[in-house]
């Protein structure tokens, strides 16, 4: 009844506290999305899924952002209702009550070429439209003799106003952050003391790649500044 009153007295122009923690519609998993393979693969897929949450159907939109990808790299996504051309920037698919669908993006590169690339997915629902995420797919094609680290960095606080840190980060040499278009604004060299500022970077959301120590990226997630 106590919080009952404190919406009430606060409610003219503002939203109960209560309404801002609905559970998402859906899910995607694994997110971030991360593949290796070998160099005469031409084509490497990062595999990842999405769930259905609600008590009945969806109609979710996704728009397709290269954050980098190597040059001469091409990429395109499939949905739950088909793999689409590469020039295909944005579509939307339903997802029945209780199902799960495909939600891959798929790296093309021209012969045996070194490359890699991270691309991020914005996910909508279109009953609701402040119900949405993002997904990360990264990829890699190495030579058989490189082995890059297991891709199981941390960072906290996220979201974060000023500054985050590492956990897991043994393996990291440098990191570099990009804007959602793709702008790299920052770029870290892995610190001892484990404690990296973004006191300089306007509010908003990032994409920061993490690389080893021969800077080869083998992990990105998003970080929030608010």
């Amino acid at each position: 009844m106590k919080n009952l009153i404190l919406c009430l007295i606060f409610g003219q122009g503002l939203v109960c506290s209560i309404s801002a923690q609905t559970p998402s519609a859906y899910e995607v998993y694994p997110n971030p999305s991360d593949t290796v393979t070998a160099l005469e693969i031409e084509i490497s897929t990062a595999f990842a899924q999405i769930r259905n949450l609600h008590t009945d159907s969806i109609f979710v939109k996704w728009v397709r952002k290269v954050i980098y990808v190597s040059p001469g790299v091409a990429n395109a996504v499939c949905d739950p209702e088909r793999c689409w051309f590469t020039s295909t920037q944005t579509n939307s698919f339903g997802l029945a009550r209780d199902s799960v669908g495909k939600l891959y993006v798929s790296f093309l590169k021209p012969g045996n070429q070194a490359a890699s690339g991270i691309v991020h997915l914005k996910l909508t629902n279109l009953d609701n439209a402040a119900d949405t995420l993002t997904a990360i797919y990264s990829f890699n094609s190495l030579t058989g003799s490189i082995d890059l680290p297991t891709p199981n960095v941390k960072l906290f606080p996220n979201p974060t106003t000023d500054f985050f840190t590492l956990e897991n980060a043994e393996a990291v040499g440098s990191m570099r952050l990009y804007t959602l278009d793709g702008r790299e604004v920052a770029r870290f060299v892995n610190d001892p003391g484990n404690t990296y500022s973004i006191a300089n970077q306007p509010v908003g959301n990032y994409i920061l790649s993490f690389e080893d120590k021969n800077g080869q990226m083998f992990q990105a997630v998003e970080l929030q500044k608010r």
